[in-house]
Formats: C-alpha cells, structure tokens, sequence
C-alpha cells in the first residue's frame, strides 16, 4: 500500500502544475524550516518521509547541504541521482530549498572550509559549482544558493598558499602605514584588517562563480558565532553580494558567554546583529539548534519546547523571515551522527518538532499580520567597533581573568546594557558604528550606547559631535576610546572627544573584580567591575564621586542633546553579579524620558522577561518571554491602549484595553493590539 501512495505522490509531479509560493523578502511571511540531511544510502521511500514530515508540521522551506563527497568519486565522475530524488520530493510537496554549497572535505570535517587552500583547490571548487549549479537550477524547488557554511574563521589561514599570495597582494595595495601623520608607531592590524576583506573577496569569487551557471536564485550567507566573529565581517558590502543575510545560533555552540536561563537574550542580540548588517535586505536564521548534543557542541544540552517556541518567536519578533532548524533529521555517520534533529532516532516527531510546527501554524493563520509586520524601533542603538575585539586580542596577557580585561569584554559590556534595556521592554539595536546612520539632521528621541568600545576610530568624532548636537543622547561607558583605530591612546590633553564629554579621562585605576559607584544626590549605588574611570570636568557636571571625592560619572550638554560619561564597567558588572537592577533605574532615570513617547516598554522592571515588538498597519504584535524561574506579571507602557488577541494561546483568548499580562515561568505570549 505505502509503494502505491508513493508512485501516486510521484507521478502527481507530472500531472499537476507547480505552485511554489515561499520566498524571502521584507514583505514576505515568516517561514519555519528544517534542515534535511540527504547522503549515501537513503532509500526514495525515506527521502520521501522527510518532505511529507515537513509539510504535515507546516514547514514550506528546507535547507539541503549539497555534499560533493556524496556526488563525486573524485576521478570526474558525478551522480546527483540521490539528490535529485530530494529536489522531486521536494516539488511534490511544494517544499522550497535553499541548498548549500559544501566542496570536497574530509570525512571528520564537519563544518566545511572557509577558505580555499591553492590554485589548484580553488580550480576544483570552480568544478564543483559548475556541476552542482549547472545541474540543480533546473528544479523549481530550488530557491537559492547558500554560497558557504558558516563564514567566519577567527584568523586566516596564512599557512595556506593561496591565503599567503593574496596577503601579499593586498599588503602592496594597503595605505596604512607603522607610522602615523604625526611620526607615531601604530598598530597596524594588518592580519585583522586582511581577513575583513579576504572574507568579502571570497563571498564575491563565490557569486561570480554561481552566476555563471545561474543568473536568478537567491544568494545567502550564514554567520556563525557572531559575538567571537563579528570584527571579521564587513555586512555593509555585504550588501552588494547577498540577496539575503543569515546566521547560525546554536545554543550549545555560540552562547557560552549566556547562562541558560538568558538565552533568550542571547538569540535576541545575535538576531540584532544580523538585522542591522542586512539593512534592506532581509535577514534569516539559517541554523536554529533542533535536538540532542552528545559529543557535539560546546555545552551538551537538549533543547526544551519551550525553548524551541521561545527562540522561533525571538527571531520573529526581531523580524526574520524564516528560521531552519538544524536539523529536521539526524546525521547517520561523522561527528554529529544521532544529534541536534527534531525528529527522534526512529524518525518520529518530538515535542521540539510539535512545538515549531504550532508557531509555524500561528503564522500562517495570521499570515497578512505577520507579512506586513515590521520591527517597531525604540531609538536605542548600542554600537560596537571590530576595533575594540582586535585591540583586546592583541592585549591579551596571560594572568588573571577578569571579564573586562579578556578579549571579549567590549561585546560583553555591549550585551550587559542590551540584556538590561531587555528587562526594561526596550527593544535596542546592537549596530557595527559604521552601519549606523549619522546623516540624520534630527536626532532627537535617538539614543547612542558606547559600552566599553575600547577602540573608537578618531573618524568618528566629528559624526558622534553632529548626532549629540542635533539632539542625541550618547552613554559612554567603560574605556570606551581608550584606543584610537590603531591602538594608540588617545586619552590625553588632545583626546578629541573632550569637548563632547565634557571632560577629559585623569586616571583608571585596577580597583577589584567588584565595587560600587555612589550616585549623587540618590540612595542608590551602581556595580562595577575591574577599573575605576576618574574623570577631570571641564563643562560636564558630576553624577557621582568615589569615597575619595574624585568624579567618576558626568553628564554634558552640549548643543541640542547630552553625553551620559561613566568610564567604568558596569555593563559587565551587571552581568558578573547577575544584578541588572541598579544599572536599569539608572537608565530609567537618564535615558527613559529621551526615548520618542511611542516606545513601548515595562512600566517597571521586568527580571528575565524579553518582549520584542511589532509595528503592524493597524497596531502591534507584542512578543513576551519570561525566562525567570517565577511566574511575573508585566504592564506594558503603551501609548495608544489597543484591543488585544493572544495570538498563540489555544482558545484564542482576546482582552479589551487590559496591558497586564501575567506570565508563567519559560511561557511565551504573542499578543496583537489593534
């Protein structure tokens, strides 16, 4: 019986017209998607499950890792057939792929390579893609290309001949020299600033390449670990390559700095990330962590439903338009064999699977809602510098570990004030500086973060001046411009972001891994951590002293707008000491009331609670999550009070002008006001 459904589903791929309606655009409907492992050795009749899996659980999209050591022999010999019966199932079933590219690796090489070795290696890459592409761009299941798994390799390969010869090549064109204008010896950072562009020269190769044989699918990338590879990508030109932006956020592998319990905060940050690189373009989570680790990952742990609907509903709410877990089912050899799917080992569905599969089934019930829904901004924008991440490397000395000190510490410091406006309900932006749109020529209710960017390049000074003036706010935090763009202290007589500051940077001394600053004029201390900024005013006032009477906060106004200085960390100390509390009232007290009055946040603050917020043509999508070990009622400050619809709940349960909402322990709600 089962031979006669599958020769009817087969040959209804000739009788019936295809009818492919997915895509990835900003006006698109979110898509859920897994993950399918096609290799060696399955059977049609299994290859077929996989795609009725995904159509039974709402999944229209799928993403297939075009294996060359399952299609080559190595001597010249291809076989797709394997693959091709993938793609078939996948018309038959109105499944749309977006396939990655994976040239010859070794067997134990999970991962792929991120750079070609030679000549010779690129050559047999060339091959690969004129046989993969050339063949598979006939299938209307075929959506686009995934031109590399995993971009981001820390360093470059150097060893490597090919790498070698394009260094040499790009060290000739490189105006950057040992010294500056002014006779000074400078850190040129040429390894740092040479992989920035090797890895926009090979994305590049790898379009040109793919263009050749295919003039039309969609072009995608998927960063992985962004909060340790960030400083090596470079999304603005990016821009130029993609259709679509992507990443991987795998839970066991990417948040070691994130305890369990804030994972939420950690998929929502790598999200922002993403989002703003993209800019127009829009952006996906191309692996999501579907399953089981047990030798794989950093961190062994399996994913909870709960957690599966909370990190789809983030990505949502930081306005992906689609998510692919990896995987829908399980490697059968290699490293990963019997991890990371949401499918058990005997290929039944699990709670995780049943669980995206209902979020899945949310959006395509509200599908006009979701497709138009945009991500309503808040006016936070917390910026980072790849600078700062070279700076700490190249500083790093073997001793003591401290948070702020290891490399790492300015996206630490960065996250720490994420996670605290996060508690506050406010949406930030987590932004490359030079993503950010300094052309404005008003930017009031706009809000700049500079949370220990230890490397803040002198060009910027002029741009940060012209947003304060026209009405800005910026917090600058930390040592955030201890370093120029080339690692050369600028806290002097001639710091040039003295007049904006209000002041200049007089000492910093190592106090302990946790102290306190008292703020003037309140009851109220901040927690900080490692070193103690004093600060020597010229037109800045004090927000707090030391027991020794030094200052070591100020606020300055200057034209139109003011500049919040707290050289110390307490982004970071937030973190150490799991105490977000103190630095949220200071940012209530200081920030809240510079924000546009249509940001919608808590009316108080809201321990472990992530809301992500929706701007819809006739209201808002609200997203909460509360990852608190206790239940918590949160009251939404809105302007407008809106009717409400739970979007997610099982009776479809509606209010009229209630912004009270009470969350269980690892609940999420979805709430539509219009």
């Amino acid at each position: 019986m089962k031979k006669h459904i599958f020769l009817l589903s087969f040959f209804a791929t000739f009788i019936f017209p295809f009818a492919f309606s997915t895509e990835i655009s900003n006006n698109s409907l979110p898509l859920v998607g897994g993950q399918v492992v096609i290799e060696s050795g399955q059977s049609a009749a299994e290859i077929e499950s996989l795609f009725v899996m995904l159509k039974n659980n709402n999944m229209d999209m799928c993403r297939i890792r075009m294996f060359e050591s399952y299609m080559h022999d190595g001597n010249g010999k291809w076989d797709f057939s394997t693959f091709d019966i993938a793609f078939r199932a996948a018309e038959r079933h109105n499944i749309t792929i977006i396939a990655t590219l994976f040239p010859m690796v070794e067997f134990t090489n999970i991962g792929g390579f991120k750079f070609p070795d030679s000549d010779a290696h690129l050559a047999s890459i060339t091959e690969y893609i004129k046989q993969v592409v050339g063949h598979f761009k006939q299938y209307k299941s075929l959506y686009g290309w995934v031109l590399m798994n995993e971009i981001g390799s820390g360093k470059a390969p150097f060893a490597k001949p090919l790498t070698a010869q394009k260094f040499v090549e790009w060290k000739k064109a490189d105006a950057v020299k040992a010294f500056n204008t002014a006779g000074k010896p400078i850190m040129q950072f040429q390894e740092e600033r040479f992989l920035v562009d090797y890895n926009t020269w090979y994305l590049t190769w790898l379009k040109s390449e793919v263009r050749k044989h295919d003039a039309t699918s969609h072009l995608h990338v998927n960063t992985h670990a962004i909060f340790d590879t960030y400083a090596e990508y470079d999304f603005t030109k990016w821009r130029g390559i993609l259709d679509s932006f992507g990443g991987s956020a795998h839970a066991s592998w990417h948040f070691g700095n994130f305890s369990r319990n804030n994972y939420h905060y950690a998929m929502s940050a790598n999200s922002e990330i993403i989002r703003s690189g993209a800019g127009d373009k829009p952006w996906i989570m191309t692996e999501l962590q579907g399953g089981n680790n047990l030798w794989s990952g950093g961190i062994p742990m399996c994913p909870t439903k709960q957690e599966i609907e909370q990190w789809l509903w983030t990505n949502i709410g930081t306005g992906a338009k689609a998510m692919i877990f990896w995987s829908l089912n399980v490697r059968s050899a290699g490293i990963e064999a019997g991890e990371w799917a949401l499918l058990d080992l005997l290929n039944q569905p699990t709670d995780r699977l049943e669980a995206a599969s209902q979020v899945a089934s949310v959006l395509k019930k509200n599908t006009a809602l979701f497709a138009s829904a945009k991500v309503h901004e808040s006016g936070v924008n917390i910026l980072y510098t790849r600078e700062s991440l070279w700076s700490e490397r190249r500083a790093e000395t073997i001793g003591a570990s401290f948070a702020g000190r290891l490399p790492g510490g300015a996206i630490r410091s960065a996250i720490g004030f994420y996670e605290t406006f996060a508690q506050l309900g406010i949406q930030s932006n987590i932004k490359c500086i030079d993503e950010f749109d300094f052309s404005a020529s008003n930017n009031k209710g706009k809000v700049i973060v500079l949370a220990h960017q230890i490397a803040l390049p002198s060009n910027y000074s002029k741009a940060l001046e012209q947003f304060v003036a026209t009405g800005g706010t910026l917090l600058v935090e930390g040592l955030t411009g201890f370093f120029d763009e080339f690692m050369h202290n600028q806290t002097n007589a001639t710091f040039p972001y003295a007049k904006l500051f209000g002041g200049l940077l007089k000492d910093v001394p190592f106090v302990n891994a946790s102290f306190s600053i008292p703020l003037l004029n309140q009851k109220a201390t901040l927690p900080a951590h490692l070193w103690e900024g004093r600060i020597q005013p010229t037109t800045a006032q004090a927000l707090a002293k030391n027991a020794q009477g030094e200052i070591v906060a100020t606020t300055n106004t200057f034209s139109a707008g003011k500049v919040i200085w707290i050289p110390t960390l307490v982004g970071v100390a937030a973190r150490e000491t799991n105490n977000y509390r103190p630095l949220a009232q200071f940012i209530e007290r200081e920030l809240v009331s510079q924000l546009p009055a249509t940001t919608i946040r808590f009316k108080k603050f809201a321990e472990g609670v992530l809301m992500k917020t929706l701007r819809t043509e006739n209201g808002y999508v609200v997203i909460l999550i509360n990852k608190n070990k206790k239940a918590q009622q949160v009251e939404l400050q809105i302007s407008d009070k809106k009717p409400f619809t739970v979007l997610n709940a099982n009776d479809n349960s509606t209010g009229k002008l209630s912004t009270k909402f009470l969350l269980k322990s690892e609940e999420t709600k979805v709430i539509e006001f219009k």
